[in-house]
């Protein structure tokens, strides 16, 4: 009940000054300002959370293969393209299904993860290009020569708007997909720059 009673004995204070200071044609003054920054404040907030709308989102994932049953992709004498084409998301669509290639829409700094599995008597290997040349790779020795059958790799880079993406089966290497989606291929745009 004590504090009850302070805060309604502050509250008449308060009330009080405010109307003293009303008063006051300095204080009105001081007051209109304040109400024109405020006023100021609130514009500049709607216009940073309307450019914080039409921000670039970018995120996409995918698995090599998505259908009932096994796939063996490789060997093949020479690299080539892996197509991720079980998509699961896409916002932005960055990610080509049909060409297994990620085009950046924005200058920013993006995020890429892929894993890789094999468990045949072939040695796997998947590199990460941008713009056709190599980034990072991960690979892993052939069944009986160890007891992994996954390996996997990630990095963040600087692309450029336009910049391409996409992951390369190594030459005389394999990966096995089911439908367990154990190979796939993700990334996402972290900021815009």
């Amino acid at each position: 009940m004590m504090k009850l009673e302070i805060s309604i004995v502050l509250l008449l204070c308060t009330w009080a000054t405010l109307a003293r200071d009303f008063r006051n044609p300095r204080e009105l003054g001081k007051i209109k300002t304040m109400e024109e920054e405020l006023n100021a404040l609130k514009n500049e907030v709607r216009i940073l959370t309307s450019k914080n709308k039409e921000r670039a989102q970018v995120a996409f994932s995918a698995s090599l293969y998505g259908s009932v049953g096994f796939k063996n992709f490789g060997p093949h004498e020479e690299a080539t393209t892996l197509v991720y084409d079980n998509v699961f998301t896409n916002i932005g669509e960055a990610y080509d299904k049909n060409t297994g290639i990620f085009t950046a829409p924005v200058k920013g700094v993006y995020f890429f993860n892929y894993v890789v599995f094999n468990p045949s008597d072939y040695a796997t290997g998947v590199r990460l290009l941008k713009n056709g040349n190599f980034v990072v790779a991960a690979s892993d020795n052939p069944n009986g020569q160890d007891r992994e059958d996954t390996t996997s790799n990630s990095v963040s880079l600087i692309l450029e708007q336009g910049d391409q993406i996409h992951l390369q089966l190594m030459e005389n290497r394999r990966v096995y997909e089911d439908t367990w989606r154990r190979n796939t291929f993700s990334g996402h745009l972290l900021f815009a720059l």
